[in-house]
C-alpha cells in the first residue's frame, strides 16, 4: 500500500514540470508560443474601396440608425489613423494561430466570431464616412463666434491649460497630450482643446483641484458647455450634406469603439506572453491622438498618409452637426486604454 502511494506521488510530481518547457509559464502552449508563431506573419489590411464601403454602409445602416442621439460620441480623434489601426488589427486576427484562439473562445461562448468581420467592415465605414464628411466641408466653417463666447472660451481654456501643464507637463502619459492640445489655432481647435482639458480635469480632479491660483470649480462644466456652444455655432454653418455625412461618421465611431474593445481585450489576453502585445492591439486613445486637437503642419500635410488613406483635415475633429448629440458630454473620452 505504501509503495502504491509513493508511486502516485511521483506521478503527481512528474506532472508539475515537463523538462524542456519554460518553468515560469503556466499558460497553455498555444498561448506561450503565440508570439513566436506570429513572428513570421505579415498582416495585410483590407484596402479601401469606396463602392465596397458604400455597400457596407447600406448593410449596417439599420444598426447605425438605431443608436439614439444621447449615445452618440464626438470623434475627437484622428479618424484616418484609427481606421488604419482597426484594419491592421483585423488582419492580425486572421493569423491562423490567433484565429484558432478566437474560434476557441467563440466555441466556449466567450466571444462572437462575427465581431472580427464587423471590425473590418466598421473600419471601412469609418474611413468612408470621414472622407465623405471631409469632401462635404464638415471640417471647415466660416462661422464666427460672438465676442462674449470668444472671450469666455479663451479665458477658460487659458486657465485649464495652465493648471494641466503645471501638474502634468512632464507626465509620461498626459504630457504628450498636453503638447498636442497647446498647438493649433481657430475656433474648432479651441473647442476640442476645451474638451481635452475637461477630460483631464475629470480624470485627475483630485490633483487639479489643489491649484491655488488658476483652478476654478466651475471650469470643468463650463469648458464642456462652451465647447458645445462653439461646435453648435460651427455646425449650424454646415450644409445639409455635410451634416448628414458627419452624422454617419459619429455613428460609425460610436459603434466601432465598443466593438474594438471586444476584440482587443481578448487579443491582449491571448498575447499576454508577448512583449509586443500593446503594439499589436494598440490603444485607440493613443492611436487617435496623432492628429487630434490641432491643425496639421505643412510638413504633415505634405507627407504621404499610407495605408490606402489620404491626408485630410486635422484628424476628423469637426463641429457636432449630426444626430442631435451634444458635443463634449455623452461622448467624453478620458485618458484610458481603449
Amino acid at each position: 500500500m505504501a509503495t502504491n502511494k509513493k508511486n502516485s506521488r511521483r506521478q503527481d510530481l512528474a506532472s508539475v514540470f515537463v523538462p524542456g518547457t519554460d518553468p515560469l509559464a503556466f499558460a497553455p502552449l498555444a498561448v506561450t508560443t503565440l508570439a513566436a508563431q506570429l513572428a513570421g506573419f505579415t498582416a495585410e489590411p483590407q484596402g479601401y474601396d469606396p463602392e465596397v464601403a458604400e455597400d457596407l454602409v447600406a448593410i449596417y445602416r439599420p444598426r447605425l440608425t438605431a443608436i439614439t442621439p444621447d449615445r452618440l460620441e464626438v470623434p475627437r480623434v484622428d479618424i484616418e489613423s484609427i481606421s488604419r489601426a482597426l484594419l491592421t488589427v483585423h488582419a492580425l486576427t486572421q493569423a491562423p494561430p490567433l484565429l484558432a484562439l478566437y474560434k476557441g473562445a467563440a466555441a466556449q461562448g466567450e466571444f462572437q466570431l462575427d465581431n472580427l468581420e464587423h471590425l473590418k467592415a466598421l473600419a471601412l465605414i469609418l474611413l468612408h464616412a470621414y472622407r465623405q464628411a471631409d469632401a462635404a466641408g464638415a471640417f471647415t466653417s466660416g462661422a464666427k463666434l460672438s465676442a462674449v463666447l470668444d472671450k469666455e472660451s479663451a479665458e477658460v481654456e487659458s486657465r485649464l491649460q495652465k493648471v494641466c501643464e503645471h501638474f502634468f507637463g512632464d507626465d509620461p502619459e498626459l504630457g504628450p497630450v498636453l503638447r498636442r492640445l497647446s498647438a493649433g489655432t481657430g475656433y474648432l481647435d479651441r473647442a476640442y482643446d476645451l474638451l481635452g482639458y475637461a477630460d483631464i480635469y475629470q480624470a485627475k480632479h483630485d490633483v487639479v483641484s489643489k491649484d491655488p491660483v488658476h483652478y476654478r470649480a466651475t471650469d470643468l462644466a463650463d469648458a464642456r458647455r462652451i465647447a458645445s456652444q462653439i461646435l453648435a455655432v460651427l455646425g449650424a454653418a454646415l450644409s445639409p450634406k455635410a451634416r448628414e455625412a458627419y452624422d454617419l461618421l459619429q455613428r460609425a465611431w460610436t459603434l466601432a469603439k465598443p466593438l474594438y474593445v471586444e476584440v482587443q481585450e481578448l487579443g491582449l489576453r491571448f498575447l499576454r506572453y508577448d512583449p509586443q502585445r500593446d503594439a499589436r492591439f494598440p490603444s485607440l486613445y493613443v492611436v487617435g491622438r496623432a492628429g487630434q486637437g490641432r491643425k496639421r503642419t505643412k510638413k504633415e500635410t505634405a507627407a504621404p498618409a499610407g495605408g490606402g488613406t489620404t491626408p485630410g483635415a486635422a484628424g476628423g475633429a469637426t463641429p457636432g452637426a449630426g444626430g442631435g448629440a451634444t458635443p463634449g458630454t455623452g461622448g467624453s473620452e478620458t485618458p484610458a486604454p481603449v
